[in-house]
């Protein structure tokens, strides 16, 4: 019954627009993030193209089985200038399928990242469509691969379909369950990147960092769920109670998206707040004894000092959900997961880090796979200035980092999550040492320059993706000079140079 509904229902999302009413009933025609119906200019845009990649998801979850049965109905456009002969998707919950190499977590995380013993979870693909022909697909680990029958011309635009089920394990990960909610995050099949040098990215799943490596697209997604359960999300939400039925669907506009989280409870309480430019904070929990209070005005705290030192955030609100996590916190587009304990504790870190990436791995896009120091440090970064307020704390904060890695030689920053054999050496290279880097870019280029320069990179990549190479070019730019040895010394060598 709940799949019969849920098809209905996609089908009419299908016949209508961009008709939404928001929570308080207010009409939406379009939404970019602020509101606003305008698009920011792009003068390398094709007219003839989408500016971005849609998908238009239908899911219908039974929470007491953990299953999901899904519908992608996703147009795709071919940049690349090049014939593709395939496309290619990233699955990522069958990283946690029996089986799957690489394992999705080290070896000595285990007992964190499966409180109840290892249990897997999956996606299969049942049907794959293009323009509605039925394809042939292939499906390894947490690679999709749809076989065209023909090559697909450069800027042509095809309408894509996937029909798939899941199962959720009850894990503390990225997406999992626990007896008091569920939670998805990089969850739903994603289009792999395409380089013309060297094809469709494929890259494992690595259990080091956040592995993925995704483009901003708009999202258009309906969930069918018990009336009981609040289904929150990314973008804007409206909620359908079905007459007659135990059954409401949840549906959600989110335009300029680099991903699409959500997570349901039937015990969620809700609060929120707001920054001085107006960005709502909402927070979802059920921990009874949880101070919401001061846990967003820690939020807010951070989302404002961000949005001084780097730029303005680009979504009208970002949501909060207290989850289970192998980690403290996980962040994606206008949404944040962060585990039970850490947000019980109050432990602002943990909060400031998952909201700090918003801007430097969901607004402005990189590589987290190959190049996972450039969001890790420039988030570290600001975030300690944030907390250690004085010129003598941030120093001792940054002095006390450099001597607990200062010893290590094998502190490769060119070298991508593959290179981590556990999470320590993880945290130390793409974290503590990118971070130390970032500080001492900072004294380099001197207070005034180096913030400039940071804000620059934020508004000349937001939605769009950065890399090394052009973070350095911006950087020498705003400096006046080469900069090459500096970033040779930091990047390419294991060891770590002595502070300025």
């Amino acid at each position: 019954m709940l799949k019969i509904i849920a098809l209905l229902a996609l089908l009419i999302l299908l016949l209508v627009s961009c008709g939404e009413t928001s929570n308080n009933g207010t009409e939406i025609n379009c939404y970019n993030g602020n509101g606003y119906c305008e698009e920011p200019p792009d003068t390398d845009h094709r007219p003839d193209i989408p500016r971005y990649n849609e998908y238009r998801v239908s899911l219908d979850i039974d929470p007491s089985a953990r299953t999901v049965q899904g519908i992608s109905h996703i147009t795709f456009s071919n940049r690349s200038g090049v014939e593709l002969e395939t496309i290619v998707l990233r699955v990522h919950l069958n990283a946690f399928r029996e089986g799957a190499y690489p394992a999705p977590v080290f070896g000595e995380l285990e007992w964190r990242a499966f409180p109840n013993g290892r249990e897997y979870g999956y996606m299969d693909i049942q049907y794959a469509f293009l323009d509605n022909a039925l394809l042939d697909f292939e499906l390894d680990g947490t690679i999709l691969t749809l076989n065209l029958p023909e090559p697909l011309a450069p800027y042509s635009t095809v309408q894509l379909l996937l029909q798939y089920n899941a199962q959720i394990p009850p894990i503390s990960h990225r997406t999992g369950a626990n007896d008091h909610a569920m939670w998805f995050g990089m969850f739903l099949p994603i289009l792999a990147i395409f380089d013309n040098e060297s094809g469709w990215n494929t890259d494992a799943h690595y259990p080091a960092g956040s592995p993925f490596f995704s483009e901003t697209a708009d999202y258009r997604v309906e969930i069918t769920a018990p009336s009981r359960y609040t289904v929150v999300g990314t973008g804007l939400r409206t909620e359908e109670v079905i007459a007659d039925t135990d059954i409401k669907i949840t549906h959600f506009v989110a335009q300029q998206a680099r991903n699409f989280a959500f997570a349901l409870s039937p015990y969620f309480q809700h609060a929120f707040t707001s920054t001085e430019s107006g960005v709502a904070i909402h927070l979802y929990y059920y921990t009874e004894s949880l101070d919401a209070n001061k846990i967003l005005n820690s939020a807010r705290r951070s989302m404002e000092y961000f949005e001084n030192r780097v730029g303005i955030y680009p979504s009208g609100h970002v949501t909060i959900i207290e989850t289970e996590l192998m980690q403290d916190s996980a962040s994606f587009s206008q949404m944040v997961f962060v585990d039970s304990w850490y947000l019980n504790q109050r432990r602002r870190w943990a909060l400031g880090h998952a909201l700090g990436n918003q801007w430097f791995a969901n607004v402005v896009g990189t590589n987290r796979v190959a190049e996972p120091w450039l969001t890790e440090g420039l988030t570290r970064f600001v975030q300690a200035e944030l907390f250690y307020t004085t010129p003598e704390a941030f120093r001792n904060r940054m002095e006390n980092d450099h001597a607990s890695i200062e010893e290590r030689t094998t502190l490769f920053l060119n070298r991508g999550l593959g290179a981590s054999p556990n999470w320590s050496h993880y945290a130390h290279a793409h974290g503590r040492k990118a971070m130390l880097m970032m500080y001492a870019l900072h004294h380099r280029m001197g207070e005034e320059i180096f913030w400039e320069f940071i804000a620059n990179y934020y508004q000349q990549f937001s939605f769009e993706i950065a890399t090394a190479n052009d973070f350095i070019a911006l950087a020498e730019e705003a400096y006046g000079n080469s900069l090459q040895e500096f970033f040779d010394e930091w990047l390419n060598a294991g060891t770590v140079p002595p502070l300025p």
